[in-house]
């Protein structure tokens, strides 16, 4: 399933740079666009959307950034679109 899920962040390129083409054994990520501090991503996998951006919230927070940045991942349905 693809699932939009966005990223944000005061420092989005950091995200974007890191997650443009991941891929892992339950994701693969493609950004999309950019507005504001909010980059879309579509999201491959066969997890839920929820449980796709946990997932990516909890792979960028085991990066060295991801321990000191505050950031917020969530799918498009945590917003009610």
């Amino acid at each position: 399933m693809t699932h939009t899920i966005y990223f944000q962040t005061a420092q989005l390129q950091k995200l974007i740079d890191f997650f443009d083409g991941y891929k892992d054994d339950q994701v693969s990520c493609k950004y999309v666009s950019k507005k504001g501090i909010k980059a879309t991503f579509e999201v491959e996998s066969d997890l839920s959307a929820e449980d796709a951006a946990s997932h990516c919230k909890s792979v960028f927070k085991a990066t060295p950034e991801g321990q000191v940045l505050y950031f917020s991942i969530q799918p498009a349905s945590f917003f009610g679109k």
